[in-house]
C-alpha cells in the first residue's frame, strides 16, 4: 500500500521505502552494543513493512509522526527483534503484581499474572489491564492468547492506535500533541509512551530523537 504523507512524496511500505529504513536502522546507532547485525537488518525490514502499513490503514501520514513511531519502536522492541521482554517468571511476578505495580490489573504474585502479562509487542504492553484493555479495542483475546500482541499486525495496530490517539498515556496526550507539520518534538513525545524515562533517564530518552531524525531524514531525502 502506498500513500501520499505530508510534506513530500508518495510512501507508505514501498520496497524503496522501507530499503532507505532499514539503511537508517543500520547507521542509526550510537554504540557497538546498539549496532544491528544483517540477520537483524532482515528483521526489521519486515517490521517497518508493518509498521508503514499500519500507518497507512489508520491515516497517519505526517513524515515526523511515522519517523517517531518508527523510533520509538527502535528503542523499544529493538524495531521488532525483542518481541518479548526479556526478564524471568519469578521476577516478573514478583515485580508486576497487584502490590507492586496496582495500576497493571494483575493478581498477586501467586497469580502469575506477571509472568503472563509481561511485556509483548513493539511497545511493551505489560499487565492483565493493558491486555483486557487492548482485547476490547482489537476484538482480539489477548487475555487468552498473550503472545499474539507479539504478532506483526497486532503489535503494528497497537502501537499506531495506540501513539494516535493518547492511549498509553492518556494524560500527556496524542502524538500530534508533539509533532504535525513543522513541529517535531521528539524528546517530549517521549511522555505519551514512557513519560518516566523522560523524567529519570533523560540520555536514554534521548536515543528516540537520534532515532526518529535519522528516520525522518530517510523518508525526505
Amino acid at each position: 500500500m502506498a500513500v501520499a504523507v505530508q510534506g513530500g512524496s508518495s510512501g507508505g511500505s514501498s520496497p524503496d521505502l522501507v530499503k532507505k529504513l532499514v539503511d537508517a536502522t543500520r547507521t542509526n546507532n550510537t554504540s557497538a552494543n546498539d549496532r544491528f547485525s544483517e540477520t537483524q537488518l532482515k528483521t526489521a525490514g519486515i517490521h517497518i513493512k508493518a509498521i508503514l502499513d499500519e500507518c497507512a490503514k489508520h491515516g497517519v501520514t505526517d513524515k515526523g509522526q511515522i519517523a517517531y513511531i518508527l523510533g520509538t519502536v527502535r528503542r523499544e522492541s529493538n524495531m521488532g527483534n525483542s518481541m518479548l521482554e526479556k526478564i524471568d517468571d519469578a521476577t516478573a511476578n514478583k515485580k508486576y503484581s497487584k502490590a507492586a505495580l496496582p495500576s497493571l490489573g494483575n493478581g498477586d504474585e501467586a497469580s502469575g499474572d506477571g509472568a503472563k502479562y509481561k511485556g509483548r509487542g513493539y511497545v511493551q504492553i505489560t499487565g492483565r489491564g493493558n491486555y483486557s484493555k487492548w482485547s476490547q479495542k482489537l476484538g482480539i483475546d489477548l487475555i487468552g492468547s498473550p503472545d499474539k500482541a507479539c504478532e506483526p499486525n497486532v503489535a503494528a495496530e497497537i502501537c499506531v492506535v495506540g501513539m494516535k490517539e493518547g492511549l498509553f498515556a492518556p494524560a500527556a496526550g496524542p502524538l500530534s500533541k508533539y509533532i504535525s507539520g513543522g513541529k517535531r518534538d521528539f524528546l517530549n513525545a517521549r511522555a505519551i509512551v514512557n513519560g518516566g524515562e523522560l523524567k529519570k533517564y533523560p540520555e536514554k530518552a534521548k536515543l528516540i530523537v537520534s532515532y526518529s531524525d535519522s528516520y525522518y531524514k530517510a523518508m525526505t531525502s
